[in-house]
């Protein structure tokens, strides 16, 4: 499994080409949102929308029918990605790529059908699934492997760096932490212990994928 550092190093290398992370860091949103609004339907909430940027931001549109749902809707979206993080090189080092493949591309097609109404978001959908589609379609086996790895890949880095980015905040301005500051005003817990919490899992994870399924 040496090879996946190379996509590992491809995906930090993207973090610093405006374009290339625009158009690839959003499929790490798109899973980070996902994680709101799949803990919203888990907990008898509602799901209103998605939006997806070009700057790898992201806004999932929930409600919440209780103090403790609204707790997990918020804490669920870094938590989701690191979970799918670690659930992708699991797949790959088990043999399962194209059940990845097909899984990525069914949380697509779902948000593009259920929950996401952005003008970018669209686009972004449309052209991710179009492609998928086209690698099916002329049945480019070897280009699907190629893709699952390097995706799975970006949704590591980008958990990884977007937990460091919110820990660093929810020190220095917490009004800009998003979900950590969010936790914050529910459960009166100091957003920087959330920035903190989010930051241990997501290098948790890091560290249980490059123990147990890259070295």
């Amino acid at each position: 499994m040496d090879h996946l550092y190379l996509y590992i190093l491809a995906a930090v290398i993207i973090t610093f080409i405006p374009l290339l992370k625009s158009l690839f860091g959003t499929v790490h949103t798109l899973v980070h949102e996902s994680g709101h609004a799949i803990a919203s339907l888990l907990t008898s909430g509602k799901v209103y929308s998605i939006s997806l940027y070009r700057t790898t931001e992201g806004v999932a549109y929930t409600s919440s029918r209780s103090w403790v749902s609204s707790v997990i809707v918020t804490y669920a979206g870094y938590t989701f990605a690191s979970v799918v993080s670690v659930l992708s090189f699991y797949l790959i080092a088990e043999g399962h790529v194209l059940v990845l493949f097909y899984s990525f591309l069914g949380l697509a097609i779902i948000n593009l059908l259920l929950w996401v109404r952005n003008f970018y978001g669209v686009i972004w959908l449309l052209f991710f699934i179009g492609s998928c589609v086209l690698l099916m379609y002329f049945q480019l086996r070897l280009v699907k492997e190629i893709v699952v790895y390097f995706l799975s890949s970006i949704v590591l880095v980008h958990s990884l760096l977007a937990s460091i980015t919110i820990f660093l905040l929810s020190m220095s301005n917490r009004q800009n932490a998003g979900d950590a500051y969010g936790l914050q005003n529910l459960t009166y817990i100091p957003a920087f212990v959330w920035g903190f919490l989010f930051f241990f899992q997501s290098v948790s994870s890091a560290y249980y994928i490059f123990r147990f399924f890259i070295s």
